[in-house]
């Protein structure tokens, strides 16, 4: 949601740049922010009317405003899951706690109060006025567990880590989950690598399977849509796409949470691991790969549930560069695939490049799987 938000400025506001855009949004007030977070919502699923919709449009960034054509206006589910497993969403938690009760990390300037009192807003609901978004309650409490709830429903898995003390986490796990999704997406991206390297292959054994990544890819789409019928995790993908693009954009830049914290660096995971240990909480030793796919993946994710590959002859969308000459009706996701590729394998340690096993393709297998789940 946040980093779309930058895109949306930099398209409107003529001449904004980048930098311009991050600047004004990390220095917001965090009630702008959390009214624009409301009209994303409602241009996906519209809920407000009468007086709210009057007040959501009073916000700084209503200029900004999506469209209202129930397409999700943030970054697929596991972007945020990628993200997080860099424990940024921890090391900022202490980095909160350490400015809120001392000076042990220094006197914060008058801009890093304001990034503090935002962060303290949007991601751990701090005088939140309008906290329905971050998916929080009497209920579910905490906004991490609530996370951990998502990412276990939609991709079968957990953070790498435990609490922020170390502890095994404790949240509740859903039965219905896709325990597959794992072995499935990392056969996908094997087809989708031999077809890269098939691509200008003139005359050698062209390894390629056009039918094969269009059955993987609808199995994917099968699986994923499974967890949202009738909108289903919506909400809490919002919020955490949300938490986690607030953290992407702090870390994008030497901004003055960071040169505050005199962690500036070259790149997002260097000044995370440069926090950490600031605070004494070490980030993930795979960070760099986690940063470099999260929005390539999302990109994929998103392409692949939307249903764009609807036959074998639409399986170029997912690895060419260029459309084929005889089609203009999508941008192919190539140079992304091939980004997502390397840097899975450079997060997970598996070669992706040799098939270990192949998995099986049957929807009416993962059907029954996931009706049994349910039960």
């Amino acid at each position: 949601m946040i980093q779309q938000l930058i895109q949306r400025m930099m398209g409107l506001a003529p001449g904004m740049s980048k930098e311009a855009a991050a600047t004004q949004v990390l220095s917001a007030d965090p009630f702008d922010l959390m009214l624009h977070m409301e009209q994303v919502w409602n241009a996906f699923a519209p809920t407000s009317q009468g007086a709210r919709t009057k007040l959501l449009a009073t916000g700084a960034f209503n200029t900004y405003a999506p469209a209202p054509n129930g397409i999700p206006a943030w970054d697929h589910l596991g972007y945020s899951y990628v993200l997080e497993n860099s424990r940024a969403v921890q090391i900022f938690r202490r980095v909160l706690r350490e400015y809120r009760s001392g000076e042990g990390l220094g006197i914060p300037t008058i801009e890093t109060q304001r990034w503090l009192d935002a962060t303290e807003a949007l991601l751990f609901g701090a005088a939140n006025p309008m906290s329905p978004w971050l998916s929080t309650s009497a209920i579910r409490p905490d906004s991490e567990s609530v996370r951990r709830n998502a990412y276990w429903r939609f991709f079968g898995l957990d953070l790498a880590f435990g609490t922020e003390d170390n502890r095994p986490p404790t949240y509740d796990k859903a039965n219905a989950a896709n325990m597959g999704f794992v072995g499935l997406f990392e056969e996908l991206l094997f087809e989708l690598w031999q077809a890269i390297t098939n691509v200008r292959n003139m005359s050698g054994v062209n390894a390629s399977d056009d039918d094969r990544i269009y059955r993987i890819a609808q199995e994917l789409q099968f699986v994923l849509r499974s967890r949202r019928q009738q909108q289903m995790l919506a909400r809490e993908e919002l919020a955490a796409a949300t938490v986690l693009g607030w953290i992407e954009l702090t870390l994008s830049a030497d901004t003055s949470v960071v040169t505050d914290l005199k962690a500036t660096a070259t790149n997002a995971a260097d000044r995370l691991r440069l926090i950490g240990e600031r605070v004494g909480l070490a980030a993930h030793s795979r960070s760099a790969a986690l940063f470099a796919m999260c929005s390539d993946l999302s990109l994929l994710l998103r392409t692949i549930e939307a249903g764009l590959v609807s036959e074998p002859g639409l399986a170029w969308v997912l690895y060419l560069t260029v459309p084929p000459s005889t089609s203009a009706l999508a941008q192919p996701l190539g140079n992304e695939t091939r980004r997502l590729i390397t840097e899975w394998a450079a997060a997970t340690g598996k070669d992706l490049k040799v098939r270990a096993k192949p998995v099986e393709v049957n929807r009416r297998q993962l059907a029954a799987l996931t009706a049994a789940a349910a039960r």
